[in-house]
């Protein structure tokens, strides 16, 4: 199976709650290993846009769930993922 894609948008320069997403991004890099991708823009660019994302932090998770404008829980975020299709 495919890993699950989670899309980071953090900002410039970074706020509480991007340093937050950076922490429990790499929380679930760690427990997770090769069964997520993590991409992370830093940084407005295309994909923003794109993705209708107009405040930061924010994660696109798969294509299931968002968290815009906050950094969620841990719980939040492995939900998220399992929903997406995380085994």
């Amino acid at each position: 199976m495919s890993p699950v894609k989670i899309e980071a948008f953090l900002s410039i320069p970074p706020c509480s709650g991007g340093v937050a997403v950076r922490r429990i991004l790499q929380r679930a890099q760690n427990e997770f290993g090769d069964r997520i991708e993590v991409i992370v823009h830093t940084g407005r660019d295309a994909v923003w846009d794109e993705n209708r994302i107009t405040t930061a932090p924010a994660l696109v998770i798969g294509d299931l769930a968002r968290f815009v404008g906050l950094a969620p829980s841990y719980q939040s975020l492995v939900a998220a993922l399992r929903e997406a299709g995380l085994e």
